[in-house]
């Protein structure tokens, strides 16, 4: 019997083109022209926590593929692994402290526009560490990083931390100014925040309250010429007031603890 032989054939991989349009059609705009900012939602990138809903299936904001310690896309509902991680170009940096209305209460954003000084007439739970108005609602203090996600290729995304978060973001700054570039005379400068790569992972935090997933961030290669280009235009928009952030999010998208508020 003649030995039958198999082809294989390989899968030709799929390419993502850019649509060429003639001028004619181009010539009446995107239809975009009436939006403003406050239009389009600038996601979030979060940790799934145990009580994210995203990871649980029983809830309609289940999202295949989520997981305890996994990153998550607050727009998109893209789901990062967590170990690997994602590289974030960082662009711009605010302090806020932001007054919520207790969950226990219902919840919801009552103010995100205050300053360190709002502290001064909050009073302070010594056992939670946490701020409060006179009215009840809580002040938390909030580092806020708008970055360019590079996967798969640039967005635009805000990471938030709270709480004991907050050490990891003085360490992600304390990496930001010591960070060096050379300019044109071949003179050793402080780099821009968007002249370096940053390896955006989760790890395993716990104490005597119990455990939680939070962010760790790594420095890594030179940003790409073009990508810079990107992300200093990102850092004008958002010095401006141009990016606005819908704080809502924050909180509201996940219907969980957000980062760094899990049991402490």
């Amino acid at each position: 019997m003649a030995e039958q032989k198999t082809e294989t054939k390989l899968a030709t991989p799929k390419e993502t083109a850019v649509a060429t349009f003639d001028d004619t059609l181009l010539s009446g705009g995107t239809g975009l022209e009436e939006t403003t900012t406050e239009d389009f939602a600038i996601p979030f990138i979060r940790v799934l926590q145990s009580n994210s809903p995203q990871v649980n299936k029983q809830q309609g904001d289940y999202v295949e593929g989520a997981e305890v310690g996994k990153l998550f896309n607050t727009v998109t509902n893209e789901v990062y692994d967590g170990q690997k991680g994602i590289t974030v170009v960082p662009c711009a940096y605010v302090k806020k402290f932001i007054e919520w209305i207790p969950r226990e209460k219902g919840g919801g954003l009552v103010d995100a526009s205050h300053d360190a000084s709002i502290l001064k007439s909050c009073t302070r739970d010594d056992e939670t560490r946490k701020f409060y108005t006179a009215e009840g609602n809580e002040i938390v203090e909030t580092a806020q990083f708008f970055v360019l996600v590079l996967e798969p290729e640039p967005q635009q995304a805000v990471l938030t931390f709270t709480s004991t978060q907050l050490g990891v973001s003085r360490k992600w700054l304390t990496m930001l100014r010591m960070a060096r570039v050379q300019n044109s005379k071949g003179e050793s400068v402080s780099a821009p925040m968007f002249a370096y790569n940053y390896r955006l992972t989760t790890t395993s935090l716990s104490n005597e309250k119990g455990s939680w997933n939070g962010y760790s961030v790594n420095q890594e290669e030179p940003t790409e010429l073009a990508v810079a280009k990107v992300a200093k235009e990102f850092m004008s928009a958002a010095r401006s007031g141009d990016v606005q952030v819908k704080e809502e999010q924050q909180r509201d998208a996940a219907k969980a603890k957000p980062e760094g508020d899990a049991p402490f």
